[in-house]
């Protein structure tokens, strides 16, 4: 039902006729709804990471608080981080708000090297940008937002 999906099963088709051992990695295959705001995930829920035994620690950012939002008029919607509390890897990532579409694959790449909420943090993010958002949704993560005062901390 994804053309993305179907486009990256037909490479890895051929390059395994090739010779190759390719595979795709079906625990960091984006979804996408593209409406307004636009919503897209990738990974587990919440309820599902909690369902497989994960302790979790979670991090949220509202667009409300993005100073690129607030540039483009759409501040609606968040940026919500799963991460497991023991080890820290990043279980799932949903984003409801502006391009969210366009931000996921961060999220997608960091799931697929086992990264953590830290390995976010450390990566430089351009202010102002919309990516903020899942670098401060990581700041969340470990309590240390910038931008937004959590509730939770």
């Amino acid at each position: 039902m994804l053309a993305y999906v179907s486009f990256a099963e037909g490479r890895v088709a051929a390059e395994n006729a090739m010779g190759r051992d390719s595979k795709i990695d079906y625990q960091a295959v984006p979804q996408c709804i593209f409406t307004l705001p636009e919503v897209a995930s990738v990974g587990l829920t919440e309820e599902e990471a909690v369902a497989q035994g994960h302790q979790l620690r979670i991090g949220r950012f509202p667009f409300i608080a993005s100073g690129m939002a607030k540039i483009l008029g759409e501040q609606r919607g968040l940026v919500k981080m799963i991460t497991d509390q023991d080890y820290g890897q990043i279980l799932g990532v949903h984003i409801v708000g502006p391009r969210a579409t366009s931000l996921i694959p961060e999220a997608a790449l960091a799931m697929k090297l086992e990264a953590t909420a830290q390995d976010i943090i450390a990566t430089m993010h351009v202010h102002p940008t919309l990516s903020e958002a899942i670098w401060e949704a990581a700041l969340d993560v470990t309590g240390e937002a910038i931008h937004f005062h959590s509730r939770r901390h």
